[in-house]
């Protein structure tokens, strides 16, 4: 996957919580969506350093309590509204939500289904989405016609789709 793949979905699900975090830290809208943009452009800039293995929201937060900090140090002049300790209670207070986000239980559900599919299918999968590979790459190397390729990706797709969407519903029924 390229970087625009793995950031957008962890970027969107993180999305709201850090427009919370920075809301309550800001108070003036247009400075609330600078620091926003600026936090958003840092994230994707830095995304190649980000560690897999911890929170992306914790992680975005991290960066946008450091952006709020600077701004208030920029803006001396002005009373600062909110101590550097609120800031850093109110991150704390955020990264101590640890329910699986959605796209986490969706994540464990491609997971499942993947697993479930025939070898050759997950081989398929595997060659084009975790690997990388073009569509004419895995025909050159399987013997099979492009046209081939796309078909049986779209059929895998919908597949996986739609065991995606039974597992959310019954992850939605137990929660």
């Amino acid at each position: 996957m390229n970087q625009p793949d793995q950031f957008l979905p962890l970027f969107l699900e993180a999305q709201s919580d850090l427009r919370a975090f920075i809301g309550a830290m800001i108070r003036d809208p247009a400075a609330r969506e600078d620091i926003f943009q600026e936090v958003s452009m840092i994230l994707w800039n830095s995304f190649a350093k980000f560690d897999r293995t911890r929170s992306f929201g914790a992680w975005a937060r991290g960066i946008a309590a450091r952006k709020i900090l600077e701004s208030h140090r920029l803006r001396a002049r002005l009373p600062e509204t909110v101590p550097p300790e609120v800031i850093e209670a109110v991150a704390a207070a955020f990264d101590a939500d640890v329910r699986p986000t959605v796209w986490q239980k969706r994540e464990t559900a491609l997971t499942q289904c993947i697993d479930l599919l025939p070898e050759r299918s997950g081989a398929l999968i595997s060659e084009r989405y975790t690997k990388g590979r073009t569509v004419e790459e895995i025909a050159d190397s399987t013997g099979m016609t492009s046209d081939a390729i796309y078909q049986a990706l779209s059929r895998l797709r919908k597949q996986l789709r739609e065991c995606v969407e039974r597992r959310m519903n019954q992850m939605n029924t137990f929660f």
